[in-house]
């Protein structure tokens, strides 16, 4: 197996919120192209107004197999690069173990400018995002993501415009006095687009769907009763990243009727850390939705947290994996004898400012040590090997990633350092939600009581 080979150049097509094709989701953190396919005219495909098919052999697509066929990395490919180099599972590593797709028999039907025969080539996986309808407003997140973020975007920033890969998105006041933009409703009464799903979707073996949040996007419901009136649901894993805010009967209903769903839930503290970094949501409601699915004995789960780690929770990160070991009673996310017993986390790549490589050495000292505590904890513990083996790989892979780099005295686009960008927006932040960083991650006090 080629250490550069992945299957979804070949078997997927990747919808961003507003309707652009990108060779993948997560070829969104290192280039400036962000991992769009685009027309030979440099205008990105999208989802509303082009067929799918024409654009899996873009001049993108058809350079990102070749060099993999070489056994090389490609540009776009950084952040999966970066992960596994300091020894994080990556996206490519996980969608190797999903797909029987080799790299032989991607050489044998690869022509050598890298485009494949689509009639031949079904789609199976589709990675689509019904826009950015969203109830929350994470700090690593931002409005192209999550139209929750606005108003704070708005005060944060001074402007009320910012740019996405189509065009800039200019914001207004709608009719309740709501910052708004209708950028990302590009599947809205799009009959191109829901003709599109319904033809190549029957083929299709998973759907991975996100957001926003995709539990709370009626769009999102429409697309699974399609699947399930032309029969492609029992066939059909159902793949999703959700804050779990909502759990509906609505949801669980229609989930009974798929071969399988699978539960990335975005979640990556416990208790305030959660409520500070992932606001609005409350954290023992969404435990709550935890326990819900935990209950449903007749859907076929397959749950992990997907566990994002930034500067606000990788002192949590072990407590929480301790947490789930021993206060969760959750046996469904991460079950202990599946391959990723305890969480299934990668890190926040950008911006940068909130990459734990922006911390200054001290701060990283003290993670260092902390985490020492909590390896030597594992070991001594009754817990299983397998499970002992995780803990102490995770631990170690974040401090070889954050040690990797030193980002704090890079500088961003504004002018100050990366890590005067990390404290200039956290305070802001903080000011407009009402929240004090100090307050939840004390381990920070001095660097910000040094910053004011």
């Amino acid at each position: 197996m080629s250490n550069t080979f992945c299957p979804l150049p070949w078997n997927s097509i990747n919808i961003r919120n507003n309707g652009d094709l990108r060779i993948c989701c997560n070829a969104n953190s290192y280039t400036k192209n962000k991992g769009i396919i685009r027309k030979k005219d440099g205008v990105p495909y999208n989802a509303s107004k082009d067929d799918v098919h024409i654009a899996r052999n873009s001049d993108l697509s058809k350079n990102v197999r070749s060099t993999m066929l070489k056994g090389e990395w490609h540009a776009e490919c950084e952040r999966c690069r970066q992960e596994e180099k300091n020894g994080i599972t990556s996206r490519r590593q996980m969608e190797n173990s999903d797909w029987d797709l080799t790299l032989e028999q991607a050489k044998e039907t690869t022509a050598e400018d890298g485009s494949i025969n689509v009639d031949k080539f079904s789609l199976e996986y589709f990675d689509i995002r019904y826009g950015n309808f969203c109830n929350l407003k994470c700090r690593m997140c931002g409005p192209t993501d999550s139209s929750g973020w606005y108003d704070d975007f708005v005060q944060l920033n001074d402007r009320t415009h910012y740019n996405d890969t189509h065009e800039k998105i200019q914001l207004s006041k709608n009719s309740k006095g709501q910052w708004d933009t209708d950028q990302y409703d590009w599947f809205k009464g799009n009959s191109l687009f829901w003709n599109n799903f319904e033809k190549y979707t029957k083929d299709a073996k998973k759907l991975y769907i996100v957001g926003g949040e995709p539990l709370i996007i009626e769009e999102h419901i429409d697309s699974l009763k399609k699947l399930i009136h032309n029969g492609s649901a029992q066939n059909l894993q159902i793949e999703y990243n959700t804050n779990l805010t909502t759990v509906s009967s609505r949801i669980l209903k229609l989930w009974k009727q798929f071969k399988e769903i699978r539960i990335g839930a975005s979640i990556d503290a416990c208790n305030e850390i959660f409520d500070y970094q992932r606001a609005p949501a409350k954290w023992h409601k969404v435990y709550q939705n935890l326990q819900k699915i935990e209950a449903q004995n007749d859907i076929n789960f397959k749950c992990w947290f997907a566990f994002t780690i930034t500067p606000f929770n990788v002192f949590h990160f072990p407590e929480f994996m301790r947490w789930k070991l021993e206060e969760s009673g959750l046996t469904k996310f991460n079950p202990i004898e599946c391959w990723r017993p305890l969480v299934s986390f990668h890190m926040c790549h950008s911006p940068k400012y909130y990459n734990i490589k922006v911390l200054p050495m001290d701060i990283k000292q003290e993670i260092i040590e902390h985490y020492t505590y909590y390896k030597s904890w594992m070991k001594q513990s009754n817990h299983i090997d397998n499970v002992k083996k995780h803990f102490v790989k995770h631990l170690n892979s974040v401090e070889k990633f954050m040690l990797s780099e030193d980002y704090s005295n890079g500088k961003c686009w504004t002018g100050r350092t990366w890590l005067e960008e990390f404290i200039y927006v956290t305070k802001r932040l903080d000011k407009i939600r009402g929240q004090n960083v100090i307050d939840v991650i004390p381990q920070l006090t001095r660097l910000f009581n040094e910053n004011n």
